[in-house]
């Protein structure tokens, strides 16, 4: 058997019938030199197969996005969707332990889908480049300044990278007005029964840092004194465990945690991307048991979840103010910003 009829020459048979299927050349033109005397259309060719470059990853993240929404409710179909995603290499086991996390690869690339519309264009698709990375960033700038002024500032840039979209979003944001938010900080007087906060990672290195003073936290941090009866709900990264238990903790008259919880089972031995949920109490206040989390995502709900019924409740570094809550946002959780001096 001679090798052009080895069944391991199929593949390599296919991959020349597929190529040659792109091609307009004649079996006369391929004989001669490979200058291409339709320079036009030579050119067109390479732009067409470019901008469906692009095209296919909006489309495959347009279908992403719906099978997340689909099965959003459905534990078992999720979990063997995204392990469907991990064995055709779209995603690797670690964007799936992430899961939805604002910076994972699977949220950029549900963002891109909920998108598709806009990006689908024809006005829009030749600007995008075929990388989901870049493509993000493209979708926050058009949720930033609107579809037309964010295709307008693509224009500039042939060859947009991830930086020169950041770089514009970043010259186009306008200034931030303390002036239009009508809530005003809120004033906390007095000892708290609940507190509550979900703590990024940079908020989190203020707590890691060793201070010249012991007592620089403390003076630093705006926060209320506890109750002799309450109750401590956070939600943070779980590198920085110990860091909360040895600083935060403490610093706002927590022992030891009470429990430690994931909000979604753990399937695979790889967990540093996770965040967890910590819980702990004060006093005669229990966390009640609760047999599933009500909303995880949302640490206002699972604080009253595991402490109902308290009076006083603070949240510490919110992004938005919420009704029967003192709630500090960004600066207004500093007296002044710890500095190691």
């Amino acid at each position: 058997m001679s090798l052009a009829d080895d069944g391991a020459g199929q593949p390599a048979r296919r991959m020349d019938n597929r190529l040659a299927s792109t091609c307009d050349t004649t079996s006369a033109s391929r004989d001669r030199a490979p200058a291409v005397t339709d320079a036009d259309l030579a050119a067109d060719k390479v732009a067409q197969y470019w901008v469906h470059a692009a095209e296919s990853l909006v489309l495959a993240c347009f279908h992403l996005a719906v099978a997340l929404t689909t099965f959003a409710e459905q534990l078992e179909m999720m979990n063997a969707f995204l392990g469907r995603l991990v064995a055709k290499r779209v995603l690797s086991e670690n964007d799936v332990l992430a899961r939805l996390k604002a910076n994972g690869k699977l949220a950029m690339l549900a963002k891109i889908g909920r998108h598709a519309e806009t990006l689908l264009q024809e006005s829009f698709l030749p600007l995008l480049p075929a990388h989901y990375s870049i493509l993000y960033q493209i979708c926050l700038l058009i949720e930033e300044v609107g579809p037309d002024q964010a295709a307008a500032e693509l224009t500039k840039y042939p060859e947009a990278t991830r930086d020169d979209v950041i770089k514009v979003r970043a010259a186009l944001k306008p200034p931030q007005d303390t002036a239009q938010d009508p809530q005003p900080p809120a004033q906390i007087d007095g000892s708290a029964q609940l507190f509550a906060l979900r703590l990024a990672t940079q908020d989190a290195r203020f707590f890691a840092n060793e201070y010249g003073r012991l007592d620089t936290l403390d003076e630093c941090l705006r926060h209320p004194p506890p109750a002799d009866d309450a109750g401590f709900v956070a939600i943070v990264p779980i590198l920085m465990m110990g860091t909360i238990e040895r600083t935060l903790m403490p610093l706002l008259g927590f022992g030891a945690p009470q429990g430690l919880f994931f909000e979604t089972p753990v399937q695979q031995p790889e967990i540093t991307n996770r965040e967890v949920i910590v819980v702990a109490k004060r006093g005669k206040f229990w966390p009640r048991p609760l047999a599933a989390f009500p909303s995880a995502k949302n640490i206002l709900v699972l604080a009253e979840s595991f402490f109902p019924s308290c009076a006083v409740k603070v949240q510490l570094f919110a992004q938005a103010r919420a009704d029967g809550w003192s709630t500090l946002i960004g600066d207004e959780n500093w007296t002044e910003r710890p500095t190691v001096r």
